[in-house]
């Protein structure tokens, strides 16, 4: 058996990534900086991802490279680990696919779908882009999830608003609104397409690592999808759908890079784990010990970059 096919069936993986991703932690400051908040929000993504792998069977065999491809990203983009924000937004992003996932070909999943919606509405609120992706969403739910009806798109729609109605109390007491319009303003605001400038070098080469791994990811699905159920399949469909969008949208408006990352990261976790997990050539064996390598490298230079 393969080296990575032994790592990615292992037992011993997760517990492994668990203490690797502690230690990175403690070097980027979880106790100097006092990152308790963004280290207890990384702990409760990462076992949504776990729940987001096991709930839906997103590989046919017994693995933990969804969660562990995850984790590993995160702890190479060491930026974000001093975000609480974005690493907020993490749970947020992980827990609306969770949700979304379990409405799969059920007309009546209004609850599930509001929750799914709900989770994209606090999301928002921590960064107003995220809104972008509710169109993508709703087509993810009505080609891949087959869970669009007047009902669950009404049901979305409540969900998304939610979040809003508990501040819109607090505006109304106050009367002051002033924060609502600065919040959603933030929608019509454009920069330049493609403009990289903004963007520091550790975040754009994590985006472009990411990235690469993502286009192989994607394209080792396309040619292997035969091999996994339908509903997997619309599943990994809906995760690629998310890929290209986020992709586009950095291209776009690069200045938004924090937020795409993370989107990014959960959408591309179950592509690159299908890969390393489901392949079993010498190739693919020396692609995986590159990417492994590469992700290490890029840890070691962004923690030493924050030192």
């Amino acid at each position: 058996m393969l080296l990575q096919n032994r790592i990615s069936r292992s037992r011993l993986l997760l517990p492994s990534m668990g203490l690797y991703a502690i230690a990175v932690w403690l070097l980027c400051g979880l106790v100097t900086d006092h990152l308790w908040l963004q280290f207890a929000c990384f702990v409760i993504s990462s076992y949504l991802m776990v729940e987001l792998n096991n709930s839906n069977a997103l590989i046919r065999i017994y693995s933990r490279m969804v969660s562990c491809s995850f984790i590993m990203m995160v702890c190479m983009s060491t930026f974000l680990l001093q975000s609480s924000k974005g690493m907020m937004l993490s749970i947020c992003v992980v827990m609306s696919f969770v949700m979304a996932f379990l409405s799969y070909q059920d007309k009546y999943s209004m609850g599930r779908i509001f929750y799914s919606f709900m989770s994209i509405g606090i999301g928002s609120m921590i960064d107003v882009s995220v809104l972008f992706f509710v169109p993508v969403m709703w087509l993810a739910m009505f080609f891949h999830l087959q869970s669009m009806t007047l009902r669950t798109f009404i049901s979305s729609l409540f969900g998304l608003v939610c979040p809003y109605w508990f501040v819109a109390v607090y505006l109304i007491y106050t009367n002051d609104i002033t924060l609502a319009v600065e919040h959603f303003s933030q929608l019509a605001v454009f920069g330049k397409v493609a403009n990289f400038s903004q963007v520091p070098v550790s975040a754009l080469v994590s985006i472009c690592y990411i990235t690469i791994l993502s286009v192989v990811g994607i394209i080792h699905y396309l040619r292997n999808r035969v091999f996994d159920k339908t509903r997997t399949r619309m599943f990994y469909n809906t995760f690629i759908l998310f890929d290209i969008f986020t992709i586009a949208f950095i291209i776009l408006q690069p200045q938004h890079y924090a937020t795409m990352l993370i989107i990014l990261i959960v959408t591309t976790s179950p592509l690159i784990a299908h890969f390393i997990a489901l392949t079993h050539t010498w190739i693919t064996n020396l692609a995986f010990k590159v990417i492994v390598a590469t992700a290490l490298s890029l840890t070691i230079i962004n923690i030493l970059q924050l030192i």
